[in-house]
């Protein structure tokens, strides 16, 4: 008997943003990283079109391809915030052979609740729920071949990507990865209250990424150094999380934060909300992903530390919200 696929006319997928506790930037150098999805996530919903176009409508921008010619429908750089989006839709539109209908298309809408542009991995969980939600109209994604399709899109915006972030949005959780390791999921000995809080400075991470590239280049021994600090800070961070010693942890954190600060990668913005929450009962606090400004993470005791934490940044008159570690991943339907 052979297998029936079951089309549909409008399949919807939700994947969660990430935050990197411990490692970022000197995982590009092959040392390790934790990484962690939260509970904050981007929904998107594909529909199939008959037009050949493939429309796609977000929440920073909308607009229209037909083949290589792109209609701008609104937002400032369009085309380059949704073109990895379109390659990702229409990969996966081919890959279930619909291009054996020319006329085939896609509309496209996205949803998010992951501030952009600031180190959350919003460009990572779109592409992810993205590749899913299309790939559903033609029968149940797999997220091992959704994860490897993200990563292949997400070069389009970062040559170098690790392809952490797609990976820990696909599959959620805690994450230890090193380029040489692969990922190695962390089961965390105790819950986990966290605090984001938002500079409400987008930065650039190709920028950021370069900058320290220039560093390393310009100051090998010291970089050296840098990195083998990090590694050692890294390790522990998992040790501490495998017995459940979050005051620790909250330290390595501050430990973390100043080794980034010596590769100029924070931000005054930052380094002053990271003050804030560290005054207000953080048991630790640094920049999460490339830095620049972009988002701070917050570590707190307890749920009444972090509310107290997070009151504290809107206080300082800016943005911040609670979460906790997402398990869950790519979430399909």
């Amino acid at each position: 008997m052979t297998a029936t696929t079951v089309t549909v006319a409008k399949a919807r997928a939700a994947a969660p943003a990430k935050i990197i506790l411990f490692g970022e930037h000197f995982v590009v150098y092959g040392n390790p990283a934790i990484l962690a999805s939260i509970n904050r996530r981007i929904t998107v919903t594909a529909k199939k079109s008959k037009d050949g176009k493939v429309k796609i409508k977000s929440d920073i921008a909308s607009g229209e391809f037909d083949g290589s010619t792109f209609r701008l429908i609104e937002g400032a750089n369009a085309r380059a915030t949704l073109e990895p989006l379109y390659y990702a839709a229409k990969q996966a539109l081919d890959d279930r052979k619909q291009q054996n209908n020319n006329k085939s298309g896609l509309e496209i809408e996205i949803k998010s609740d992951i501030p952009y542009g600031v180190g959350l991995g919003s460009s990572a969980a779109a592409l992810v729920a993205t590749i899913a939600a299309v790939e559903s109209l033609a029968g149940k994604a797999d997220k091992k071949k959704v994860c490897e399709s993200a990563i292949e899109a997400e070069k389009i915006i970062h040559k170098n990507s690790s392809g952490a972030d797609c990976f820990v949005s696909t599959f959620g959780g805690m994450m230890h990865y090193s380029k040489g390791g692969g990922f190695k999921k962390i089961e965390a000995k105790t819950k986990i209250f966290l605090v984001i809080g938002d500079t409400g400075i987008k930065h650039n991470t190709g920028d950021l990424v370069s900058s320290v590239r220039k560093l390393k280049e310009a100051n090998q021994m010291a970089f050296s150094g840098l990195m083998s600090q990090a590694r050692d800070i890294c390790n522990q961070a998992l040790a501490a999380l495998n017995n459940g010693n979050i005051e620790y942890l909250g330290m390595l954190m501050n430990e973390n934060q100043l080794l980034l600060e010596r590769l100029g990668v924070s931000h005054e913005k930052a380094d002053d909300l990271i003050d804030v929450a560290r005054r207000a009962g953080a048991l630790g606090a640094k920049i999460t992903g490339a830095g620049g400004g972009g988002a701070i993470i917050a570590l707190a005791a307890s749920k009444e530390d972090s509310e107290r934490i997070a009151s504290a940044i809107k206080e300082a008159g800016q943005s911040a919200f609670e979460v906790e570690i997402d398990t869950k991943g790519l979430v399909l339907g």
